[in-house]
């Protein structure tokens, strides 16, 4: 077997051996606000984000999409950023998209906000992409990869353990107290 670093791709980052699946080029923050804002290469004409999630019956589920595509749009600069439903809410694929067509994105990315490879992203989001661009000729749909395996998602991940152990989360707290029994009922045969 070769090592990970093997098969990184040129200017890739090499990672520790217990993170043998990370291939994640070193960007400047001004290469990624270049790229979100259409003005990266390969993109020309104005560029519209679809960030996608799977959608939740849940509407505290399905806000925290829109939070998070606001949050995107106001810490890359780029202003034709939308949020999608891949099923179950709105606004849907095809919606998003349609928004991007008529704010005049020529290109759209589809940034799909889930962490691994699976139906969904293999299978469901090109089917749905596919007939979102079919209604907007000359539009051209990129789909991005998930997130994935990232060392931005070791420090987050990080950072909520961190938190967890500070006493910071409360349903941590519980989790820890009734794991403890502690509470109503502790001590009892």
């Amino acid at each position: 077997m070769a090592s990970p670093a093997a098969d990184l791709a040129p200017g890739s980052t090499s990672y520790p051996a217990a993170w043998p699946c990370i291939r994640s080029p070193r960007l400047s923050r001004s290469a990624i606000v270049a790229a979100a804002s259409g003005n990266g290469a390969g993109a020309p004409g104005k560029v519209g984000v679809v960030i996608v999630d799977h959608g939740s019956r849940k509407r505290a589920s399905n806000d925290m999409l829109h939070e998070f595509g606001a949050l995107y749009g106001q810490l890359t600069g780029h202003d034709l950023v939308e949020v999608a439903h891949m099923e179950i809410a709105e606004p849907t694929i095809a919606q998003a998209v349609g928004r991007c067509a008529e704010r005049g994105a020529s290109t759209v990315v589809i940034a799909p906000y889930f962490l691994s490879r699976g139906r969904h992203i293999q299978e469901d989001i090109p089917a749905l992409v596919r007939e979102a661009q079919a209604e907007h000729p000359g539009l051209k749909c990129i789909i991005a990869d998930p997130i994935g395996i990232d060392p931005l998602m070791v420090q987050l991940i990080s950072n909520r353990v961190a938190s967890a152990l500070e006493g910071g989360d409360e349903a941590g707290k519980a989790a820890v107290a009734v794991a403890s029994g502690a509470g109503a009922g502790a001590g009892q045969a």
